[in-house]
Formats: C-alpha cells, structure tokens, sequence
C-alpha cells in the first residue's frame, strides 16, 4: 500500500512540472518560474484532448524562487550606443544575453504600431504559473509608458492549448476580453473546469452577457482562424519552450538561468524595453 502511494503521488508531480513547458522540444529549458504555493497544474492534454484535473487553491501572492543554484558570475558593463537623454528612461542595468535573456536570429514582425515597443505575454490558461503571473503582469502594465504595448500571445503546443487559444481569440473578437480574461483562469485552477469542449466554454461564456448566436458566429470564424495560425507561427519563431514568458519587440525573450522568479522576468523586461526605446 505504501508503495502505491508513493508511486501516485511521484506520477502527480510529474505531471505539475510537465504543465507549462513543451516535452517535445530538442532542447527544453528549465521550468517557468514558479511562484509559492503554486496552483495545481493541468497537465499538456494526449491524442483525446483529455487533461487531468487541478485541484482547487488559492492565488498566492509572493513571488519566490523554484529552485537555488550557484551565483551568476558577475556580468560586464555594458556599453551604451547612445547617451541617454534627460526624459529617458532610467539607467540599463547589468543584464546579459544567454544569462538573463535569449536575442531571436532574425527579428520577427509585431502587431503594434511602428513607433510603440510591443512586450508580448506568451501564456497558457491550463499553466499554474501563467495563474499566478496573471495579476502580477497586469499591475506591471498600468506602470508601462505610453509608447510600450502588452499584448497577450496564448501558446500552440497541442490540441489543449489550441482549444483554449480558441477561446481567448473568441473573447476577445466580442470585446470581452477584460472582463473575462482572468476569470478562464479562474475558472480552470480554482473551480476545476477544464474548458475543453466548446459545450462547457458555451455554458461559461453565457455568465458573460455572451449569446449562443454571437458565440457560434465567432469561435469558428474567419478572424479567430487567422489569429490561431499566427499564434502556432509566433510559437514556432519565438521557439517556445516554457511558459509564461515575455517577448520584447518581437526580438527579445526573457529566458535565461538567471531568471529566478517573476521580479527578474519583469526587470529584465524593463531593460531591454529601454534598450528598445534608445534604439529609435
């Protein structure tokens, strides 16, 4: 009996830290930074599209470290281009690439205007981290200046991921987006539905003032189609292997040994938003 119990309950962690990063990848990183306790993951769905279900806990609030290891070696200055301006943004700190974040080969194209630095948040609603990054992104936002863009960036690993990408574009073309956002997070780590069948995500859609004509018209439309196939490409591009993640001006991602917790993700962010800015 022992025995059995240990082996289920080896199985149930597996499953946590499989959550939020693609198995399939040659090269996968470590796993997203987590934050303590962290919500019950949904584990990446097989052929049937069946997840396992999440055990009901709530949001924390701190963010900390997944895991220690040995202090980065101390990185070297680096050397601006240009001098900053009296009304720039503040002094760049410290931050390497390949330590604290990856640049792309070739930068790919944004969905923002050509004058605004678009930060891409790349998400999953089943990924208990992406739960407890949520609210934390969105007071990160409100202190973002004018000129910088969020955008969300939901992953296309497999057909779990898809239906729920699905679901966001759908929200998003009825103008819902705000208002229900952090509620399909909810609805998946605190009330233990998986939304995965287009009878649940009607049912709670309708909470909304969403009807069943509007959704039907959109969830298979032209518009959300398009959205989808260029969310799988961005997937690819980006080589997404973990999530929740930043991408900065379609040229940046915030991924790196030395990012331990969302504090660095966001700093680092914050630098290579500045870099981005004295650029132009």
């Amino acid at each position: 009996m022992m025995k059995s119990t240990r082996l289920l309950t080896l199985a149930l962690l597996a499953c946590l830290f499989a959550a939020c990063g693609d198995a399939s990848g040659p090269d996968r990183p470590t796993a997203a930074p987590a934050t303590e306790p962290a919500a019950p993951a949904v584990a990446a769905a097989p052929a049937n599209d069946s997840p396992a279900p999440v055990a009901e806990s709530p949001r924390p609030v701190e963010v900390v470290e997944e895991s220690t290891g040995e202090a980065a070696a101390e990185p070297e200055p680096i050397v601006l281009a240009k001098t900053e301006t009296a009304d720039a943004a503040p002094q760049l700190q410290q931050y390497r690439e390949g330590t604290h974040f990856t640049k792309l080969t070739t930068a790919q194209g944004t969905s923002s205007s050509p004058d605004a630095v678009e930060v891409a948040e790349v998400f999953w609603y089943g990924c208990p981290h992406c739960y407890n990054f949520d609210p934390i992104i969105d007071n990160w936002e409100r202190t973002l200046p004018d000129d910088v863009n969020l955008i969300r960036l939901p992953v296309m690993w497999n057909p779990t991921n898809a239906i729920h990408a699905r679901l966001f574009y759908t929200v998003e073309a009825l103008g819902k987006l705000d208002e229900v956002h952090s509620a399909i997070f909810n609805e998946l780590h605190v009330n233990n539905r998986m939304l995965t069948n287009e009878a649940d995500i009607l049912e709670f859609i309708k909470k909304f003032g969403i009807s069943e004509a509007e959704f039907n018209k959109t969830f298979r439309s032209f518009a959300v189609e398009s959205k989808l196939k260029r969310a799988k490409n961005l997937t690819q591009r980006y080589r997404i292997q973990s999530v929740p993640l930043l991408v900065i001006n379609g040229k940046y991602l915030t991924t790196g040994d030395g990012i331990k917790n969302f504090d660095d993700m966001l700093a680092v962010a914050n630098d290579l938003i500045i870099r981005e800015r004295l650029a132009r």
